[in-house]
C-alpha cells in the first residue's frame, strides 16, 4: 500500500476516533446536565423551618446558615454548613426531611444587657463577653450604665473590676423576665447600688442581692405608674407599705 493511501486510512481512523470521543463527551455532558437538573429540582428545599431565634428573621438565618435564598438538601448533606459565626447564636442544628425539607433549631446566647460605646451598643452575655456591636436596639435587653471599663473589645470579656457584677446583672434580667417588668436601663453607682429606669420613673433598688421581694412589689406598683414622673424608693422595703416612698417630680 502506498504512503498516500496509508495516510488516508489513518485520517479516517482519526476522524472516527474524534467523532466517537465527541459522542462520548456529549453523552457524559447530557448525563451530568440531566443529573444536575434532577438534583436541582428534586433536592431543592421547598420548606425551611426555623425555631428558637428572636434576633433574626428567617431570611437572615437562611443567608447566614445556607449562604443564600436557594438551598439544596443534598448539597448541604454532602458539603455541610457554612463555617461562619453568627452574632447572638451559640449553635444551631439542622435536620433534613428528605428530599426537600429542612428544620433548623437555633440556640441563642444569653444576652443580658448592653453598654454604649463610641456610638454603638455593645451587647454582652451572662459571662460579660461582648458578642455583638450594633446600632440596633433589641427588645427586653436593658442598657447597663455606671460601670467603668478600661476597654471594650468584641468577643472579649468586659473588665468592670468586679467579677460578681455579671451574676447580679444576670439575676436582675432573669427577674425582669420572670415578673414581666419592662426596664429601659440599669444603673450602678460607685457603691454598686442599683437604680432602674422605667419610662419616667426611676426606681432605687438598693445594694442587696436579695431583691426578689422588691421586684415582685415593683411589678404590682408598675401597673399604677401611668403618667407618673419621679423616683420610687424600694431600698428599705420590708413588706410594709410604709417602707415604700415615691417622690413625684413636676
Amino acid at each position: 500500500m502506498s504512503k498516500k493511501k496509508v495516510n488516508a486510512v489513518q485520517k479516517r481512523k482519526n476522524s472516527r476516533r474524534l467523532k466517537k470521543t465527541i459522542l462520548i463527551l456529549a453523552a457524559i455532558l447530557c448525563v451530568v446536565a440531566g443529573t444536575f437538573g434532577v438534583t436541582y429540582k428534586v433536592f431543592k428545599a421547598v420548606k425551611i423551618e426555623f425555631v428558637g431565634s428572636s434576633h433574626y428573621t428567617d431570611e437572615e438565618l437562611k443567608k447566614y446558615i445556607f449562604g443564600g435564598s436557594y438551598v439544596n438538601t443534598l448539597y448541604y448533606k454532602l458539603f455541610g454548613q457554612k463555617d461562619e459565626k453568627i452574632p447572638f447564636i451559640q449553635k444551631y442544628d439542622v435536620e433534613i426531611d428528605w428530599p426537600d425539607k429542612l428544620y433548623v433549631t437555633v440556640y441563642e446566647k444569653a444576652i443580658v444587657g448592653y453598654v454604649r460605646y463610641m456610638g454603638c451598643n455593645m451587647y454582652f452575655d451572662k459571662d460579660g463577653i461582648v458578642v455583638e456591636s450594633s446600632t440596633d436596639m433589641y427588645e427586653n435587653v436593658p442598657e447597663i450604665d455606671g460601670l467603668r471599663f478600661n476597654s471594650i473589645v468584641l468577643n472579649a470579656k468586659l473588665d468592670a473590676g468586679n467579677t460578681e457584677i455579671y451574676n447580679t446583672i444576670l439575676e436582675l434580667t432573669q427577674s425582669f423576665d420572670k415578673y414581666d417588668i419592662d426596664v429601659d436601663k440599669v444603673f450602678f453607682d460607685s457603691s454598686y447600688n442599683i437604680y432602674l429606669y422605667m419610662g419616667d420613673v426611676k426606681v432605687s433598688l438598693g445594694s442587696s442581692k436579695d431583691f426578689t421581694d422588691r421586684l415582685y412589689e415593683l411589678k404590682q406598683l408598675s401597673a399604677k405608674f401611668g403618667t407618673l414622673k419621679g423616683t420610687l424608693y424600694l431600698d428599705n422595703y420590708d413588706g410594709s407599705e410604709s417602707s415604700i416612698i415615691f417622690k413625684r417630680e413636676k
